[in-house]
């Protein structure tokens, strides 16, 4: 006779995807911790000047100039408004929007390759891979950009009410719009999604609605450019919106292609965001089409995806400047791909039992040692984590944010420890009201010091670039005449290039703007010196 149900043991049955989303959510979170702890570099200096200055009523180019499309200052806006005026604000948007765009990925997954999984494993690795950008190259408007795009994608795919379609076509147009905001080639996913919309609508014979879905999603698009346009037109600054946009930053874009033809750029920009940043997206992608589809829709998935990352690297291509950065917004989606060939590794390992599962963690492993998504920092990734871990916990030595920041804030010429000295100093020889200028590239001093520049030129580049230099200069001076400096910054050794246009650095680019030098030379003394920036206050005390 067979025992009683009640005393018969209960099987335990463990999923091992629990497992391996466990391990997932954990590399995220780790990742995150870094996120929030990364310091501003240069370019997060100035996106927070021109945030807070938006928080203050000024207009970016026409009050705080920059070359950079407006939608990343509204970010750094929203960002202090929410948070308040520190480094970490912008950083806490950082995360959330990595947080979201995991979720997203989990989403995407579940609908092309029938597990959740699969996009949290490729939400894991483009956690990795962001944090290994670190504080330069992250917090960018490519960052941001990334997030849209995956919420876009969602967007695309999703199956909910027919009788609200349209909505969600006009969302995605407008999560795409505001994408290129932040970077004009990120918008080209909307021509993707369109296009599988039109196509998925006209498989089920009606043209109609097929036709419709383009026509929601370009005026969803359109939406978020006409709003910004009008903003500018009521606060009067579509004049130097329209200077920066069309005049100046076709000069600097045109300084990568000197010398270079279109399909030798774009198989560059190809190759590096392939193979260059993470031997684990690699592995992962090539797994993905090597080994046999494991859902109905996984080819329609990849290839929906490859369409974006397609339009994002002929963007890279176009900027010619191939600044790691500028990957942020394509990595994760390479990531994406890279998890379904991960997963589908470790479903076969599985196979193999614990011996398998050990053989894919060392890959794994070997793998992630292999390749660091930047390497132009002091220190490698692994020791800059341990280094911010222990802040985290207030290990000595890095108990204080200022011994941190002396250890990993700094790349090339850039030191932020050098920056908040010369703040303290222009906050010790200037009443709050007083307006500074800094002739360098460091604006970032203008936010410590918590003076107003007295220019709208937050940085130099524009007085020495070789293409609109005239009237940048011309501005300038007129400028400083309406607000003279109580305190004026002369930088030296930074020497940008592919910026600039020369290997001229701010203090030698002096005598190429006699106007401005003539200014400094009767009108102001020096009065120290820190590190590589030279302090002027007005001779004989005055100001």
């Amino acid at each position: 006779m067979p025992p009683a149900a009640e005393v018969v043991p209960r099987l335990q049955v463990r999923d091992p995807d629990a497992w391996l989303r466990a391990a997932c959510f954990g590399i995220v979170a780790l990742a995150a911790l870094q996120i929030l702890v990364f310091s501003f570099g240069r370019d997060q200096g100035i996106y927070a000047v021109v945030g807070e200055g938006i928080l203050h009523g000024k207009v970016p180019y026409k009050d705080l100039w920059d070359f950079k499309p407006p939608g990343i200052f509204f970010v750094y806006a929203l960002a202090q408004g929410l948070f308040g005026k520190s480094m970490l604000a912008p950083r806490l948007v950082e995360v959330l929007g990595l947080v979201l765009l995991v979720a997203c990925s989990g989403r995407l997954a579940r609908t092309f390759f029938g597990s959740s999984t699969v996009g949290y494993v490729g939400g894991a690795l483009a956690a990795l891979i962001h944090a290994q950008l670190d504080f330069w190259h992250t917090g960018q408007p490519e960052t941001f950009g990334g997030v849209l795009t995956f919420v876009g994608l969602v967007l695309t795919t999703s199956e909910g009410k027919r009788a609200r379609r349209y909505w969600r076509w006009l969302a995605l147009g407008a999560v795409f719009g505001c994408a290129a905001l932040l970077k004009p080639p990120l918008g080209g996913g909307a021509l993707v999604c369109a296009a599988y919309l039109f196509k998925r609508e006209q498989q089920q014979h009606n043209v109609r609605s097929a036709v419709a879905s383009v026509i929601a999603v370009g005026a969803g698009a359109c939406a978020p450019f006409a709003l910004t346009l009008g903003w500018f037109a009521l606060r009067g600054g579509l004049g130097a919106l329209y200077w920066t946009m069309h005049d100046f930053t076709p000069g600097y874009t045109a300084l990568g292609w000197e010398g270079r033809r279109a399909p030798e750029m774009f198989y560059y920009a190809l190759q590096e965001a392939f193979f260059k940043f993470s031997a684990v997206n690699t592995a992962g992608v090539v797994a993905a089409v090597a080994i046999t589809p494991m859902h109905l829709r996984e080819r329609e998935g990849i290839f929906i995806v490859l369409g974006v990352i397609a339009m994002h690297v002929t963007g890279i291509a176009m900027q010619g400047k191939f600044f790691p950065y500028h990957y942020a917004a394509t990595l994760p989606l390479i990531a994406f791909l890279a998890g379904l060939g991960l997963y589908k590794l470790f479903r076969r390992c599985l196979a193999g039992g614990p011996g398998g599962v050990l053989a894919f963690v060392a890959f794994v492993a070997a793998c992630v040692a292999m390749r660091q998504a930047v390497g132009d920092l002091p220190q490698d990734f692994w020791e800059r984590s341990e280094m911010r871990m222990k802040y985290l916990m207030r290990v000595a030595p890095y108990d204080r944010r200022e011994t941190l920041d002396a250890e990993l804030a700094t790349v090339a010429d850039v030191s932020l420890v050098a920056d908040r000295a010369v703040a303290l100093e222009l906050r010790s020889r200037t009443r709050g009201t007083a307006p500074v200028f800094v002739w360098g590239f460091e604006p970032v001093i203008y936010w410590l010091a918590g003076r107003e520049p007295a220019s709208r030129f937050i940085y130099d580049v524009p007085q020495r670039t070789p293409w609109q230099r005239e009237r940048a200069r011309h501005d300038m001076m007129q400028d400083l005449a309406a607000h003279p400096p109580a305190a004026i910054v002369v930088q030296r050794n930074d020497v940008f290039p592919m910026v600039t246009g020369d290997t001229l650095d701010s203090r030698h680019a002096l005598a190429t703007f006699p106007e401005f030098e003539r200014l400094l030379d009767a009108r102001y003394e020096l009065a120290t010196t820190i590190e590589d920036f030279d302090i002027y206050v007005p001779a004989h005390g005055g100001e």
